[in-house]
């Protein structure tokens, strides 16, 4: 029998992707059920295409746009953690922002086979997360180059023999930009990403470097493994996603062509390889590829994330949420491209640490006292 696939975020990048493979994969998968978080036209026009079972839409104020059988569409945050409860074995979590963290824990709860995109989980609760899949049945399979390349790398070696992970990064459109020169670069700039096409949160944090931070701390819980043995490297050509260092000092890696349709098959497959008729890498255009290691007095954001972990768990949702309104605020024109990391530090400057937090009420108190001292020092930033 066919596989049932439930995708949150089917809009996103990832989303439509995931659709692609599970469209070449049809002897394998079916759709089960789309959500989005508020993209209806196209949405109306996956649900044509895919015929899923149900439906579900994250804004409420636009389910009536929605050519789909009322009955059937799900509404809001807990809508969508109601079809996460459903008959679905597969759950792709790419929903983006905070907003992925409950059906993340919901998933795991039900003990599906999760395949998470969705970076803000385990950034905000790790350890929670970390605990559910010890004690529960659930599976959770990483839906991201650097992750999924450093999971398959891990499986090859016993633990004792592993001394550091590295994520690779692009280093994003302004790698070779001057420190002085960012400030003054707009959004549309930052959107236009040399390697990857994505969603404008993404895109951003990675103009930043704050995504390759987000990766750092979900690579920490993902692998059970100390700040101080996981690295990012800036790798302009994008081919290879993932390398571990070995005790003898021999390293291991992972190569493939930039395309996030590798990992989302090896996800949905649940660890298994299947042919794919999409880009394919030729090792012999690349004549060479390159690796230096990031600038974080130009990009902070990643300093930033390394000083979270090392605070707490706190630390970790202040991080996110303030990031993810600073994000925003730039995109919208309203902060400089060097304010995001710098009002990220003001947040963490001022928030109380708490090391240890295991329970989801905690998270979202913390989360939702961030996103508050962002808006007030908002106020006092000029874009």
């Amino acid at each position: 029998m066919k596989k049932k696939v439930l995708i949150l975020g089917s809009t996103g990048s990832i989303g439509k992707a995931t659709l692609e493979v599970i469209e070449n994969q049809q002897d394998t998968f079916e759709v089960f059920g789309l959500a989005c978080k508020e993209n209806v036209e196209l949405l109306n026009v996956q649900i044509e295409k895919f015929k899923p079972t149900y439906v579900g839409i994250y804004n409420e104020q636009v389910k009536e746009k929605v050519c789909f059988d009322r009955a059937r569409v799900f509404t809001g945050i807990e809508g969508i953690k109601e079809m996460v409860g459903m008959n679905a074995e597969i759950v792709v979590n790419a929903l983006p922002g905070s907003i992925g963290l409950e059906p993340t824990i919901e998933a795991l709860k039900c003990n599906k086979i999760l395949a998470l995109a969705n970076k803000e989980s385990l950034v905000m609760a790790g350890r929670i997360i970390s605990k559910l899949l010890k004690e529960g049945a659930a599976r959770l399979f990483p839906v991201d180059s650097e992750h999924s390349a450093l999971f398959q790398l891990m499986q090859t070696i016993d633990r004792k023999e592993l001394k550091t992970i590295m994520i690779t990064a692009s280093g994003g459109p302004f790698r070779d930009h001057e420190k002085e020169a960012l400030e003054g670069v707009k959004p549309e700039e930052a959107l236009n990403h040399p390697t990857w096409k994505m969603g404008t949160k993404v895109t951003l944090d990675s103009a930043t470097l704050m995504n390759k931070g987000l990766e750092v701390i979900e690579a920490r819980w993902l692998f059970d493994i100390k700040p101080s043995q996981i690295k990012v490297l800036i790798h302009p050509e994008s081919i290879l996603h993932g390398i571990i260092e070995l005790v003898d000092d021999s390293f291991i890696t992972y190569m493939s062509y930039p395309d996030m349709k590798i990992p989302i098959s090896f996800a949905l497959n649940e660890g298994k390889r299947r042919p794919l008729p999409f880009n394919k890498l030729n090792v012999e255009d690349f004549f060479k590829l390159t690796f230096y290691p990031p600038d974080t007095d130009r990009f902070p954001s990643l300093r930033l994330a390394y000083e979270a972990l090392n605070i707490g768990d706190s630390a970790l949702i202040v991080l996110n949420a303030s990031n993810e309104l600073a994000t925003f605020a730039f995109a919208e024109g309203k902060i400089k491209f060097t304010d995001i990391p710098a009002l990220v530090e003001a947040v963490l400057d001022a928030h109380p640490h708490v090391p240890v937090i295991e329970d989801v009420t905690t998270i979202y108190e913390i989360h939702e006292w961030a996103k508050r001292h962002v808006t007030d020092l908002l106020r006092g930033f000029n874009g």
